[in-house]
């Protein structure tokens, strides 16, 4: 049962990899909606607890790594929303 816990952290992370250094990369988050990160860095932050206090590391690491590369993008879109 583990491993379909890691599996499935794995690709999560990997989901989201792409499109985080593709804004770091480019600082262009002009098509990216700031909801739809908002949104995931609070699901993220919520999971992660849950995963902490039932010690479940597939939630809280899967979630852990959601949530920084929700925030990253979060941050690159506020500046870009600033200028």
């Amino acid at each position: 049962m583990e491993i379909v816990g890691f599996v499935a952290t794995v690709l999560t992370i990997l989901a989201f990899l792409p499109q985080t250094f593709k804004v770091v990369k480019t600082r262009e988050t002009r098509d990216i909606a700031l909801l739809t990160y908002l949104t995931l860095v609070v699901t993220s932050t919520l999971w992660t607890t849950y995963g902490v206090l039932l010690n479940n590391p597939a939630l809280y690491v899967t979630n852990s790594a959601v949530g920084l590369c929700s925030i990253t993008i979060v941050i690159f879109k506020l500046r870009e929303i600033k200028k």
